[in-house]
């Protein structure tokens, strides 16, 4: 059960009780009421005395999220990474509060990576990296969610470079992740994961291995019978064949 910290804050502001004073009514530790406030699990037996205390019910305390609330805003945001409309990000993680975000693991896995992206367009690298591995973390133990680690690796080796830093690691990673996982990726992610490598490869001068990816990009394509980033890759594979032409 998810407990709803806001509705505890709010009702505790609305009686005009302090911690302490809640704290001394229920028998509760303020340090205790604190850590829920702040969305920390706490015994449920503390939940229960202060729900009692401040008059609320189990239902005014629940978080209640559907599956189709899930993919739904789940879906919103995958599109508006697909448009590149970046700037939406923030306004659909302002939909749920925290809380309910941390409902479940992919809905937290969302949450931290869309966060890492707000970050990183703010050149706050460190935190964005943070944002990602808690999100990688969470994906450990849960293979249903494993296709995840594409994106994921992708958007941090993003941040490796935007900092300048390789980034290739995770590009390569995220390669790895995507053979494996085809069927539950969408194609166009394979086509940027692909581009992003032979980029890399391009910047170290490897040019050796980007013919390659850009093979496996352009079958990609002509599988989907789409154009997505083709001048992109086309530019890379030209460098490519220059840069060998001149060794």
């Amino acid at each position: 059960m998810q407990i709803n910290n806001s509705a505890i804050i709010s009702r505790r502001i609305e009686y005009g009780v302090s911690r302490k004073s809640l704290a001394l009514k229920t028998g509760v530790p303020s340090s205790t009421i604190s850590r829920l406030e702040k969305g920390e699990n706490v015994g449920f037996i503390y939940v229960v005395k202060i729900m009692t205390a401040l008059d609320l019910t189990i239902e005014d305390i629940t978080i209640k999220l559907t599956p189709a609330v899930d993919m739904k805003i789940v879906k919103e945001l995958d599109r508006i990474r697909d448009q590149s409309a970046l700037h939406l990000i923030e306004g659909v993680l302002n939909k749920l509060t925290v809380q309910e975000w941390r409902s479940n693991q992919k809905l937290s896995i969302y949450y931290d990576w869309h966060k890492a992206i707000l970050f990183k367009q703010e050149e706050k690298y460190e935190d964005a990296l943070k944002c990602l591995d808690k999100a990688l973390t969470l994906i450990e133990n849960k293979s249903s969610l494993e296709y995840l680690k594409a994106d994921l690796y992708m958007a941090k080796g993003n941040v490796f470079y935007c900092s300048k830093r390789s980034g290739q690691e995770y590009y390569v990673k995220a390669g790895q992740v995507y053979s494996k996982n085809i069927d539950k990726i969408h194609y166009r992610t394979g086509v940027k994961l692909y581009t992003n490598v032979m980029w890399g490869y391009c910047q170290t001068k490897e040019y050796d291995k980007i013919l390659s990816y850009a093979s496996r990009a352009r079958c990609l394509l002509k599988k989907n019978e789409s154009t997505f980033l083709l001048d992109k890759i086309e530019e890379i594979e030209m460098k490519a064949k220059n840069g060998l032409d001149n060794d």
